[in-house]
C-alpha cells in the first residue's frame, strides 16, 4: 500500500447506489508519525449524476525529507455505469525512492489497459497478469464510490479490488459504527463520523527482495467518514494505517474548500 493510498482503499461491492446532488470538493490532509507532521496530501472530487473527476496530490515535508523525500499525484475522469464509477482514464506521476515513476491507464470493455509506465515493472516486481485485472478499477475511482455508498446507506460493509498498474489489491471492510471525534489541535473535523475498519492485501505484482514479503503481509486500517457540512455528504475526516515508508501513521483533514 502507497503512503498516498489510505483515502484511496474502497471499492464496495454491496447493491448499487445513487448520488442525488453535485459534489465538488477540495479536501486538504496532514500525515502524522508518532505525533509528528511528515507529509500532505489534497483531494479533489468533482462527481455528478453521470460522472466524475477526482484527483490526490500527496508530498512529504519536514524531517521525512531527509529520510525519503517523494511527491505523487493521481488523476482519474470516468463515467457513471450501472450506478457505478466506470474510470475512462487514469494518470500517475511521481517521484518516490529516488526516482521517477509515471502510470498512465485507459479502460477497454470495462479492463484496464497501461499505455505508459517508468520504470517498467521488470525491474522491482511481478508482472500481473491480463487476467487479473479485468474488472478492477483504479484507487481514485474507489473513494468515489464509497463516497457514493455512504451518502446513501451510511455504512461501508465491503470486498474490492483495485489494480494501479503495478499490483493488485484486495481490500475488506466493515462498518463498527458512529463515533464522536473530539476537537484536536491537528484537525479541522470534529463531530459525528462513521468508522470503518479495512485490511488489505497484495494478491499479484509482488515486490523483488525483501519488499515481496512485506507484500505477503495483510495491512490493517481505519477510516472515518464524516459531514463537514450539516446536511452535506460523508467525506473522509481521518484514517490510522500502516504505511510502507512511515510505520503506523494518522492522517488529519485539515480544511474544505469548494
Amino acid at each position: 500500500m502507497k503512503p498516498a493510498t489510505p483515502l484511496i482503499l474502497l471499492l464496495c461491492l454491496a447493491p448499487p447506489v445513487a448520488v442525488h446532488r453535485a459534489v465538488a470538493e477540495q479536501l486538504n490532509y496532514t500525515l502524522h508519525v508518532v505525533g509528528i507532521p511528515v507529509a500532505d496530501a489534497a483531494l479533489n472530487i468533482d462527481m455528478t449524476e453521470s460522472g466524475y473527476r477526482a484527483s490526490l496530490r500527496f508530498h512529504t515535508t519536514g524531517l521525512a525529507n531527509l529520510v525519503d523525500s517523494g511527491h505523487l499525484e493521481e488523476s482519474v475522469s470516468g463515467g457513471i455505469r450501472n450506478d457505478r464509477p466506470a474510470p475512462q482514464v487514469y494518470t500517475s506521476n511521481g517521484y518516490l525512492h529516488g526516482q521517477n515513476r509515471v502510470v498512465d491507464m485507459t479502460w477497454q470493455d470495462g479492463n484496464p489497459v497501461v499505455t505508459a509506465i517508468a520504470p517498467p515493472n521488470a525491474t522491482e516486481r511481478e508482472d500481473v497478469p491480463a487476467a487479473l485485472r479485468a474488472g478492477t478499477v483504479d484507487q481514485v475511482s474507489l473513494i468515489v464510490l464509497l463516497l457514493r455508498l455512504a451518502d446513501q446507506t451510511g455504512g461501508c460493509e465491503a470486498t474490492a479490488r483495485s489494480y494501479d498498474g503495478r499490483d493488485l489489491q484486495s481490500f475488506q471492510v466493515r462498518t463498527v459504527g458512529e463515533e464522536e471525534i473530539p476537537a484536536s489541535g491537528q484537525s479541522s473535523f470534529s463531530g459525528r463520523a462513521l468508522r470503518c475498519e479495512f485490511t488489505s492485501q497484495t494478491l499479484a505484482g509482488f515486490r523483488f527482495g525483501a519488499g515481496g514479503e512485506q507484500d505477503h503481509r495483510p495491512h490493517h486500517g481505519t477510516i472515518w467518514l464524516g459531514r463537514v457540512d450539516s446536511g452535506g455528504p460523508r467525506l473522509p475526516v481521518r484514517a490510522a494505517v500502516e504505511t510502507r515508508w512511515f510505520g503506523d501513521a494518522t492522517i488529519y483533514l485539515t480544511s474544505v474548500a469548494p
